[in-house]
């Protein structure tokens, strides 16, 4: 049987939803469901979704921060969920190539791929954008492409925190509650990238590294979880 498929693409200050959508509209694999997840009204993007046939809009007057999107996934008969940062321009093939591999690893697969705080051992590292190889690492982010059911680890214990981490509580409570990995997804072409813009769109003043990024407590997230019996990644 084939695998449904469901984008979320997340709208908050950026105006770029439009030239995601475009997109969208290229890719070389059938998306069954498109949402566009906007948490309060910054920007007003009635006149975009016009453009577009199909596109289900779900709007929170509540800023639902950066775990929101990722529930809403519960209301959608999905098999696979593809959740996608603001700032990334997808190639044609990019979600053909991340769903492939997330079925054929069971993993989770990611747009960029960190190692742990904690994590002490000599491991390889990879470029956020580009050609390159896939990894295992301890968590990614970017851009996710996981199966539905994970979900149900993500959601079965309360974060840490709302105001950052959703990258490490979904990718720890995979692996520490299904044994999912996470693997930063091999791209060969521009066309299978998650990001032909080359992160560019990522360094203005809504960028959530600059706004929301305090080490500190992204430590104690991971340290929460390692509390809990998470292992990070001795090899990749």
């Amino acid at each position: 049987m084939e695998n449904k498929i469901g984008i979320i693409l997340t709208q908050w200050k950026r105006n770029h939803l439009e030239n995601q959508l475009i997109c969208i509209q290229k890719q070389s694999i059938k998306i069954d469901f498109i949402i566009v997840f906007q948490n309060e009204n910054h920007v007003d993007i009635t006149h975009i979704l016009k453009k577009f046939n199909n596109i289900i809009h779900v709007k929170s007057d509540y800023n639902t921060k950066y775990f929101g999107r990722f529930s809403y996934f519960f209301n959608i008969p999905v098999d696979i969920c593809i959740i996608m940062d603001d700032d990334i321009m997808p190639g044609a093939l990019c979600i053909e190539n991340y769903v492939n591999q997330c079925l054929e690893k069971n993993a989770i697969i990611g747009g960029n791929g960190r190692l742990g705080y904690n994590n002490k051992n000599t491991l390889k590292k990879v470029s956020d954008v580009g050609v390159r190889n896939g990894l295992l690492m301890d968590f990614v982010g970017h851009l996710w492409c996981f199966k539905k059911d994970w979900l149900y680890y993500m959601f079965s214990t309360k974060p840490y925190t709302y105001d950052t981490g959703e990258d490490m509580h979904f990718c720890y409570s995979c692996k520490l509650f299904g044994n999912i990995d996470s693997y930063v997804a091999k791209q060969n072409s521009l066309a299978e990238c998650s990001d032909i813009r080359m992160n560019r769109l990522a360094v203005d003043q809504f960028s959530s590294f600059k706004n929301n990024y305090t080490p500190q407590l992204r430590t104690d997230i991971e340290n929460s979880w390692i509390s809990r019996g998470l292992k990070l990644i001795e090899n990749n």
